[in-house]
């Protein structure tokens, strides 16, 4: 919000306060200085914007129209990036040697222009400007009072210094994510915010503040070409994973691979021929292509209803957008518009965002179908008790901790009686709804702490820990006489219900199998001494019976 305020206060701003620069280029082909003021009028040509020409040196002449008597005038050279630049002001027309990137050159404010501050004494002298190698873009000149461009200066300091500072939060954010969540695919979303907090920095000047090092100035151009390059490399294998083109879109996903791989061969070939026209045309091309492909996927996995189309639609739209607005006015050798300079940092920052929370929310939606997966793979789908693999992989660990705590342990196999003549009497579906109406009944009747699930067929399972003999009797007996007393009701059908229970006691040497086959073997007299009753094998008195 804040950023989105600076923008609209530095553009209404910034056209309100700029006073008009008379432009002209010499076209008296080489000269000096004292040559170049004594050159007849003739020699000038009005141009709309100071740009490199055909030869190596190009000389400008400055004039300010209509200066405000009394304020010192600063004259602002914008995107003049790794050109050099000598600029002799009056009174005196000595030269100053400038660069955005050069550590010696000390100027009133950031470095998001080259400043050259005109006295208001001679507010109305020409001033006259050598342009040296650099690029072809044009490069705005502006004049406006000290006061109002170091007032400007400062909201443009405070824009990408905001940008900045979101980008990197951003990218540590998805780190963060990357790294907590396992999803390597993320890393490469970060190569791309980092690669956008260098060519921002680079772009705006804030680079020779905050670059440690000097020595690596003269390359920052450089620098921020190869970071962008790669960077174009890492989003769009970010891509492929983020839009799941692989399981959507196979062939789709296969091209986009290709040109990703493409782009990362023409990145390598300009770290190491970075003036490669051919290269750097071709990746121009590539990343084009990669746009346009990413977006029409997009599109139609939006169309689709995938919330992940969407996404990124709306965060990288706005960024292709503002990326293709910038190349068509480089391109056409026009400087960039006062509202592009801005959306266009703007653009990265809130394609960041959308995208890292898309990606959150991606993250959150897969650990919830993975919690869903794994409670399903647990749980027993007609009862909704936990089944026999969650019950066998958790008695185990109850084994050993009642055996290190000496903690008494029971378990009780319960099977209903007669259930297989109910099924071929009623259907399948009736018997459904009774083995249901048990796990009802059971889940009500026993302890919170206690584990009870379905071991297969009509038969449940149950453990109990910290009771003794009687307390398992009393356990027993309540969940035999609980299905007992509830008739189940399908209609036309009244259905009355009854279980045998096997009860074995955990014994010093017993493990789980063996604890298993003795409720097994309890439960098998239950059923051989008429049903419908409970028979125990306590660890001293085995083989005493209970009605």
């Amino acid at each position: 919000m804040r950023a989105w305020l600076w923008l609209i206060l530095l553009v209404s701003t910034s056209s309100a306060q700029a006073t008009s620069v008379e432009l002209a280029r010499f076209d008296g082909g080489e000269t000096g200085i004292e040559s170049l003021r004594e050159a007849p009028e003739s020699s000038w040509k009005a141009a709309p914007a100071l740009q490199r020409g055909a030869a190596e040196q190009s000389w400008w002449r400055l004039r300010v129209k209509q200066p405000q008597a009394g304020s010192d005038i600063v004259l602002s050279l914008k995107e003049t990036y790794d050109a050099s630049v000598t600029v002799w002001m009056p009174p005196d027309y000595r030269p100053q040697h400038a660069g955005i990137f050069d550590p010696a050159w000390k100027q009133v404010g950031s470095r998001h222009r080259l400043a050259f501050i005109l006295p208001a004494d001679f507010a109305d002298q020409p001033v006259y400007v050598r342009h040296e190698g650099g690029r072809y873009q044009p490069m705005a000149v502006a004049a406006m009072p000290l006061e109002t461009y170091v007032a400007l200066d400062l909201q443009r300091v405070r824009f990408t210094s905001a940008i900045l500072a979101s980008l990197l939060l951003l990218g540590i954010v998805a780190t963060v994510y990357a790294i907590a969540l396992w999803r390597w695919m993320l890393l490469m979303f970060c190569g791309w915010v980092a690669s956008c907090v260098l060519y921002v920095a680079a772009m705006s000047g804030e680079i020779v503040a905050l670059l440690p090092w000097p020595s690596l100035l003269p390359h920052a151009m450089r620098m921020s070409g190869v970071a962008i390059n790669f960077g174009l490399v890492m989003v769009y294998g970010f891509t492929i994973g983020f839009l799941e083109l692989d399981r959507c879109y196979p062939r789709a996903a296969r091209l986009m691979k290709v040109l990703v791989a493409i782009a990362a061969v023409l990145a390598i070939v300009i770290v190491i021929w970075p003036r490669s026209p051919l290269a750097n045309q071709a990746i121009n091309i590539v990343a084009l292509a990669l746009a346009v492909l990413a977006l029409g996927t997009a599109a139609a996995r939006a169309r689709s209803g995938s919330p992940q189309g969407w996404f990124y639609l709306i965060g990288w739209g706005g960024v292709t957008v503002a990326g293709v607005a910038r190349v068509w006015f480089f391109l056409n050798h026009q400087g960039t518009p006062p509202m592009l300079e801005w959306l266009h940092p703007l653009a990265y920052a809130v394609g960041a965002l959308v995208l890292v929370l898309a990606t959150a929310r991606a993250a959150r939606y897969a650990e919830r179908e993975l919690h869903v997966a794994r409670h399903e793979a647990r749980t027993d789908p007609l009862t909704e008790l936990p089944n026999r693999a969650e019950f066998d992989a958790a008695l185990a660990a109850r084994l050993h901790a009642a055996r290190e705590s000496g903690t008494p342990l029971w378990l009780m196999f319960l099977d209903l009686d007669h259930f297989k003549s109910i099924n071929d009497r009623h259907g399948h579906a009736v018997g459904d709804v009774c083995l249901k109406a048990v796990g009802d009944i059971l889940r009500k009747h026993v302890r919170a702490g206690d584990l009870i699930a379905r071991y297969g067929g009509e038969e449940f399972v149950l453990m109990i820990e910290g009771a003794g003999a009687q307390r398992a009797l009393d356990a027993a007996e309540s969940l035999r006489a609980a299905v007992n007393a509830e008739a189940i009701r399908v209609k036309p059908h009244r259905i009355v219900l009854s279980v045998s229970i096997g009860l074995s006691e955990l014994r010093a040497e017993d493990e789980a199998a063996e604890l298993l086959a003795r409720a097994d073997a309890a439960l098998y007299r239950a059923k051989q001494n008429g049903r419908n009753r409970i028979e125990a094998d306590f660890a001293d008195k085995p083989g005493v019976s209970a009605p």
